[in-house]
């Protein structure tokens, strides 16, 4: 009776570790992209007081 099951949990084994690849996949593009460049605010501190400053 235990190995009547293999076809499915093949497939359950398969399914894990598509989504594990795509997890692991996502993190590498996401942590690699240069998001510093894409600054849309800029808050400076001086002594006429607190400037912001929203591209």
């Amino acid at each position: 009776m235990a190995g009547s099951n293999s076809n499915g949990n093949g497939f359950l084994y398969f399914l894990v570790g598509a989504l594990f690849v795509g997890v692991i996949g996502f993190g590498v593009y996401y942590f690699t992209q240069d998001n510093s460049a894409d600054a849309d605010l800029e808050i400076s501190v001086g002594e006429d007081g607190i400037k912001v400053d929203g591209n």
